[in-house]
């Protein structure tokens, strides 16, 4: 593996990490009053817009970035939806 595909895929986990907390406790809480569907909206379009940019480049660590990102954005937008 090029090292800078390891950058590309540790900044890639780096950032799927940083998601986490905020995922088990919307889910744990169930309070999603304070957060902004319009902003995670457009995060999950962005997510998906550099998805299909690391599909069409063959970038492995846009791929899983971005597939990881999307999962916790639509965990996060459903749990919106479903609780507040």
């Amino acid at each position: 593996m090029k090292y800078v595909e390891l950058l590309g895929f540790l900044a890639g986990c780096i950032t799927v990490v940083s998601f986490v907390p905020q995922v088990l406790r919307v889910w744990r809480t169930r309070q999603t009053r304070d957060l902004s569907l319009g902003a995670f909206g457009l995060l999950a379009a962005g997510s998906a817009l550099w998805l299909a940019y690391g599909v069409l480049t063959r970038a492995w660590p846009v791929i899983f970035t971005n597939v990881s990102v999307g999962a916790m954005v639509l965990a996060i937008i459903a749990a919106k939806l479903r609780y507040d």
